[in-house]
């Protein structure tokens, strides 16, 4: 399955389709994956649903915020699950288990604990509930230059929150800047037969994200370690320490793509010629 809109049929039924893969991935990986598996892809699934959607929000006002409560009811139902695979994860990212043991010990079973089987049946009945409106999405007025705003309006709220956390390094400023660039990301792989600059932009835009999503799972890891720390003699400081030091070297990745990828104020939006798209669906 590939995250793009194809530019050769009209706005609605790209859009409608894209919807549908989406859906239908998700309700896959609920019957076919292990718990942590599909609780993460159901809600990357999420994301890329209310991204789709955020892009013509301007056209659908009514159906954007309908379908975008849905979704981002869906994810945060499931968000418990997640965040505590995120922190183990976290963990493993600096060092094997077998270096702090009592520390993956707890964090591991911090993350069975917290999997839900009713979440995740209820997941599945609203993603059935959600697939069974696509065909009712008012598209009918949309056409592909409704996409030109969509783009570069979430480019500019990206670039805003980029600035509010270069004033404020927080974890609600960074969260906020993740789901933004994200957004964006979003926005460039769906729209890379269509805008000419949205191609060479995804990989450095999956980058910074990444970044982003590793430097708040490594802060939650901190917090959640201190407020337990009678349970961890003797790692508890080469943890943090060791996870402060990631920190920093995230911090100052995100720092540079942000200087990369955010300095004009307006993107520009310079069309993707039939046999350029032709050219680059070959490759």
């Amino acid at each position: 399955m590939t995250y793009r809109l194809n530019r050769d049929i009209p706005l609605a039924d790209a859009l409608r389709c894209t919807a549908r893969e989406e859906i239908t991935a998700s309700l896959d990986a609920l019957q076919q994956r292990p718990g942590e598996e599909a609780v993460h892809e159901v809600r990357k699934h999420c994301k890329k649903m209310r991204a789709l959607l955020r892009l013509v929000r301007a056209q659908i006002p009514d159906c954007y915020r309908i379908e975008n409560a849905h979704y981002r009811a869906l994810a945060n139902s499931l968000s418990g699950t997640r965040d505590a695979v995120s922190i183990r994860d976290a963990l493993l990212m600096l060092a094997p288990p077998e270096r702090f043991p009592n520390t993956f010990a707890f964090l591991q079973q911090n993350a069975k604990t917290q999997t839900d089987p009713e979440a995740l049946a209820a997941a599945a009945e609203m993603l059935r509930q959600g697939l069974s409106r696509i065909d009712n999405w008012p598209l009918a007025q949309l056409h592909w230059r409704h996409t030109k705003h969509g783009y570069r309006q979430g480019y500019r709220r990206a670039r805003k929150a980029l600035s509010r956390a270069r004033a404020e390094a927080g974890l609600e400023q960074y969260h906020e800047l993740r789901k933004r660039v994200k957004d964006h990301w979003y926005h460039c792989r769906l729209l890379q037969d269509t805008w000419r600059e949205a191609t060479p932009r995804s990989a450095p835009l999956k980058q910074m994200a990444q970044a982003l999503g590793d430097w708040r799972d490594l802060k939650l890891l901190c917090a959640l370690l201190s407020r337990h720390s009678q349970s961890f003699s003797g790692e508890l400081i080469p943890v943090i320490n060791t996870a402060q030091e990631r920190i920093v070297k995230l911090r100052g990745e995100v720092k540079q793509l942000g200087r990369t990828l955010f300095t004009e104020h307006t993107p520009h939006c310079k069309k993707n010629s039939p046999r350029r798209r032709a050219r680059e669906n070959k490759s």
